[in-house]
């Protein structure tokens, strides 16, 4: 009897150790895939010869056109439901020349929101709403899945980049105007309230924002540097330091979840006739940086970039 009581509870026993490892190594095996940049897509806004298109790239910089037909497209972003949103611009009627799409995950474009003014940025929540920055107005506008419009914020100058932290606070990155206004990077609660998180140096020419895994967030700057902003600690005005640079004009950025920081130079933005052309470039965490792709050597140029999110990872 003893044998037989005893050998039932080992054998659960055994069943229970096999269930624990089964649980580990999937749990692994999401932590490895989150980890990994190779299991990610890189998409890239910019035009070729055919006109505007959004191409996609792989972990090792092979390229394919993912969506064509478009005029000028700009910055787009990724809700969490895979669709993928662009603001093109071209004059579709005399209230507006912007307008944004919706790429669905299987390729169908529809337009979301027409009419538009000058659109410089979009981001979405882990709700699936959308939030655009109008940089004529100085204002955000937060649009529900539906397409739904409201006011978010207003009364800033230029706004030029957007990012969500992980707890759902928006930072928006806001132009100088010369001594009468200064540039700074706002933090704005679910709610709309906003705080100062840090003041910009009159000479910034601010770009496209981006948070690493542990919430340092970064900012491009159009004068070719990328500035590192750590938020550990009581939220106060930031210091920051230069994390890298590009040879001409950082203007957009985002993360692979492997943590690399991808940037697109938009190459010469001054005029000068010796500027290097238009690339992107890959930073490893400790601020390597090598070329991911060239323009020129495509016969392409490139505006904006995102990496396509992981489910695991959101």
């Amino acid at each position: 009897m003893k044998t037989k009581i005893i050998e039932p509870k080992f054998k659960s026993r055994l069943g229970l150790a096999g269930q624990l490892f089964s649980r580990v190594a999937c749990v692994g095996a999401v932590i490895l895939i989150c980890s990994s940049g190779s299991a990610q897509n890189l998409f890239v806004s910019g035009t070729d010869a055919r006109g505007g298109e959004i191409f996609k790239f792989t972990w090792d910089a092979k390229q394919s056109v993912y969506a064509s037909g478009l005029y000028r497209p700009s910055d787009f972003t990724f809700d969490t439901a895979g669709n993928l949103f662009v603001m093109d611009y071209e004059i579709l009627d005399a209230g507006g020349d912007a307008a944004i799409y919706r790429i669905t995950p299987d390729g169908m474009l529809t337009i979301f929101a027409s009419t538009l003014s000058y659109l410089s940025n979009l981001v979405a929540d882990k709700a699936g709403n959308l939030f655009a920055a109008d940089y004529d107005s100085g204002s955000i506008y937060k649009y529900k899945p539906t397409g739904l419009r409201a006011n978010f914020a207003s009364g800033l100058y230029h706004p030029a980049g957007m990012a969500f932290d992980s707890n759902g606070n928006l930072f928006v990155v806001d132009n100088s105007a010369g001594n009468l206004y200064q540039g700074s990077i706002y933090q704005y609660k679910p709610d709309g309230s906003r705080v100062t998180f840090a003041v910009l140096d009159p000479s910034d020419r601010p770009g496209g924002l981006a948070f690493d895994s542990v919430g340092n967030l970064f900012m491009a700057d159009l004068g070719g540097n990328i500035y590192k902003y750590n938020l550990s600690g009581v939220l106060r005005r930031q210091g920051r330091t230069t994390f890298g640079s590009v040879p001409e004009s950082a203007q957009s950025l985002a993360f692979d979840s492997a943590g690399n920081l991808l940037v697109v130079d938009a190459g010469d933005v001054s005029g000068s006739s010796a500027a290097k052309p238009n690339a992107i470039y890959r930073f490893t965490q400790q601020g390597v940086r090598s070329t991911f792709a060239s323009g020129s050597a495509l016969g392409e140029t490139f505006s904006h970039l995102a990496v396509q999110p992981i489910p695991c990872c959101q």
